[in-house]
């Protein structure tokens, strides 16, 4: 199955922080993170990139279950610090195969009602 997976950066990671603390955080949680991200693209297992111009990741990636996302997602050193969200994917031929089915339905319905 296929997930859209997106993670919104939490300002508060770094808010207040000071400078030296936060570039010692990024190099040691948001690169090793994003060079994670990186490989699973050129591996074929995900999808995605970073928006442009802000702090939010988009993937969409395979999975045989929600349990199997979330590990991969706990995987990511930056997993706490991003704010998840995940919408599970229906295929383009699985969505064509239930709308035919749902109108074969409704036009027999309608037929016998003539």
């Amino acid at each position: 199955m296929q997930y859209l997976v997106s993670g919104k950066f939490i300002e508060g990671n770094v808010a207040g922080k000071p400078m030296e603390e936060t570039f010692t955080w990024v190099e040691m949680v948001v690169h090793p993170s994003l060079d994670m991200m990186d490989k699973m693209v050129k591996g074929g297992k995900v999808t995605g990139g970073v928006s442009a111009g802000s702090r939010v990741v988009h993937m969409v990636l395979e999975a045989s279950s929600g349990e199997e996302l979330g590990k991969t997602l706990r995987s990511f050193p930056i997993w706490g610090a991003l704010d998840w969200t995940v919408t599970p994917l229906q295929s383009f031929g699985s969505a064509i195969e239930q709308d035919k089915a749902a109108f074969k339905t409704a036009r027999a319905m309608g037929a016998s009602h003539r």
